[in-house]
């Protein structure tokens, strides 16, 4: 927790003021993305540049909205202290315990001693499962079981189950039909009935590959007992209260959520709470806190909101509560040792560094004194795109206490004012509280770094007059290759565009203010005609609508202008009637 009063650093300035690059691009499979999920991560490796840019060795970097931690990651790799802070209790679990590194010998060892002494019984009792193939019936501990939601015929009242209507390797159908009557019926129409084990990987108990199949009669049987148990260990029974933002839009009232124990079927839930219990007794502080941000990751896995992939690759996802219509339960367990080789992976190549990690509000910064961080690289929301203590409830209820979904600096779409939703206006009022704090604490001479995008141009209008508001001002603009497109990449989600590429505006605290800039459109025409003229013809991704938008609101931004009337919408029907389009490049 935050410490009262200010902190007394008196030291030189360790600014700098090195040239910014102006594109940088960064993966999602290194070890920091694979130790914990959390959305919107930013690759460390697009960050080190602005530090060291802006700092010397030794310098002082902060992050008021620091979520998982990347900019404290980025700060040890190049020899930089860093303080971070954040809202929500579990940002501050995965920034401490992305950024303060354990050995990977005593976790081992710790997991090893867990299997010993009850795990391995434990999985034996709860995975013990059989299936149907070609080969006949093959016993085993299940490592994934398909849960298929059960509707009811609206004709002949029949038990249809989704599973045994599709085809698993292809998308799932809209209409689906009754294999007693034959009739055709639109299953989003439907409320699910019930939900069933329909199809099991397992690990042979003879060894070898996994194998797939039907579990048999004596499987079901084994689950249905499971089912009927009770967690003996405790589990978060914390309210997702209806009026929240991703309830409403997750339609969990119709997968008959209340709490956060809804979220988790009766299997996972006795694993998670006895390997919950069992990890608090580790007597090694550092040890447990890792074993616990392996298990946070681990619970999000084994919730309801697990989707079935024939593919691979299945997971639930991020940025949402979506609970899917095929349910891939895990193995707690297997899943668990998994996310700890994946944190080992992590401390294998993390340096010792200088970090801390206190919770707060980025709109009240008063455990930092001012003139004290030389420089800012911040990740603020974005909007209406992400919220977060909606999205992280599920895991971050396990560490006792859930984020305060009413101090968040969000836009609800969904939720009413009346109960605790914030408007447009909202939100820049809290940003420009938080941007003052920061021009407070960071030195006369320092940088402030902000990564965002929105294709909302009244979202992009309220940050950028946060700004202003707070005394910054605009000095670069570079744009943010994340290396991987999301669930919410670009596409059409709700008639919303969703841009791609995020886009890292550098402010300045004592450069003198510009004017604001009207014809927005003109200005990103010509920025988006001298880029697609500079690809020389050849194919590109830059030439894709949504690095397109990157270049012109950051040329809109980086001419003291603001982005009004420049919705990713509206930029679409500009390109469209400026520029050639070809599949989905433009050409000037």
């Amino acid at each position: 927790m935050a410490s009262s009063g200010h902190k007394q650093i008196v030291r030189p300035s360790m600014a700098a003021h090195g040239p910014l690059p102006e594109h940088v691009a960064g993966s999602k499979g290194g070890p920091w993305y694979t130790s914990h999920t959390y959305p919107t991560k930013v690759p460390p490796e697009t960050i080190t540049p602005f530090i060291e840019a802006s700092t010397v060795p030794g310098g002082l970097v902060a992050d008021p909205f620091c979520g998982s931690g990347m900019t404290g990651v980025a700060a040890v790799l190049t020899g930089r202290r860093a303080v971070l802070s954040d809202l929500s209790p579990g940002a501050v679990h995965l920034a401490r315990n992305h950024t303060h590194r354990v050995s990977p010998e005593m976790l081992t060892e710790a997991v090893a001693a867990l299997d010993r002494a009850w795990m391995r019984r434990t999985e034996r009792d709860l995975y013990w499962s059989s299936v149907d193939t070609d080969d006949g019936v093959i016993h085993g501990l299940a490592r994934h079981s398909v849960w298929s939601e059960v509707y009811e015929c609206p004709t002949c009242v029949s038990e249809i189950v989704l599973w045994d209507t599709t085809e698993p390797d292809r998308p799932l159908p809209r209409d689906i039909r009754c294999g007693s009557c034959g009739s055709w019926f639109d299953r989003r129409g439907g409320v699910p009935i019930a939900s069933v084990p329909r199809w099991i990987t397992l690990a042979p108990e003879s060894g070898g590959k996994l194998v797939h199949g039907h579990p048999t009669k004596e499987a079901i049987d084994r689950i249905d007992k499971i089912g009927r148990r009770r967690p003996t260990r405790w589990m978060p029974t914390a309210p997702i209260d209806s009026s929240r933002e991703m309830y409403i839009r997750s339609a969990l009232h119709l997968r008959g959520v209340r709490t956060v124990a809804d979220m988790f079927a009766r299997r996972p839930a006795i694993a998670l709470s006895r390997l919950w219990h069992q990890i608090g007794l580790v007597e090694d502080t550092a040890v447990r806190e890792a074993l616990q941000f392996a298990f946070t990751n681990t619970a999000w896995h084994a919730s309801r909101m697990r989707r079935y992939n024939a593919k691979g690759g299945q997971r639930p996802l991020t940025g949402t509560l979506y609970i899917p219509q095929l349910i891939s339960e895990p193995n707690v367990f297997e899943v668990f040792r998994h996310q700890v080789r994946q944190v080992c992976r992590l401390y294998d190549v993390l340096p010792d560094g200088d970090v801390e990690v206190s919770q707060a509000s980025a709109t009240d910064l008063r455990w930092l004194a001012d003139d004290s961080v030389d420089y800012v690289f911040t990740d603020p929301p974005f909007g209406n795109n992400i919220h977060y203590a909606d999205c992280n409830i599920v895991w971050e209820s396990w560490l006792g206490n859930p984020t305060d979904n009413d101090q968040e600096i969000v836009v609800n779409k969904s939720r009413r004012v009346e109960n605790g939703g914030k408007t447009v206006a909202d939100y820049q009022r809290l940003l420009t509280d938080s941007f003052r704090e920061v021009k407070r604490v960071v030195v006369k001479d320092g940088r402030v770094s902000v990564v965002f995008h929105n294709s909302d141009d009244a979202v992009w209008s309220a940050l950028l007059d946060a700004v202003e508001d707070a005394g910054l001002r605009q000095a670069e603009v570079s744009i943010l290759d994340k290396g991987q497109r999301s669930q919410k990449g670009y596409k059409v989600r709700r008639g919303e565009l969703v841009p791609f590429y995020d886009l890292v505006m550098t402010f300045d605290a004592t450069r003198r203010g510009r004017s604001r800039l009207n014809g927005a459109g003109d200005t990103a025409v010509d920025a988006v005609t001298a880029h697609l003229e500079g690809l020389n013809g050849a194919t590109s991704p830059k030439r894709h609508l949504d690095y397109l938008y990157s270049v012109a609101v950051g040329a809109v931004i980086g001419g003291g202008g603001k982005p009004d009337g420049l919705s990713l919408r509206a930029f679409e029907q500009l390109c469209n009637d400026r520029f050639e389009r070809v599949g989905s490049e433009y050409y000037a």
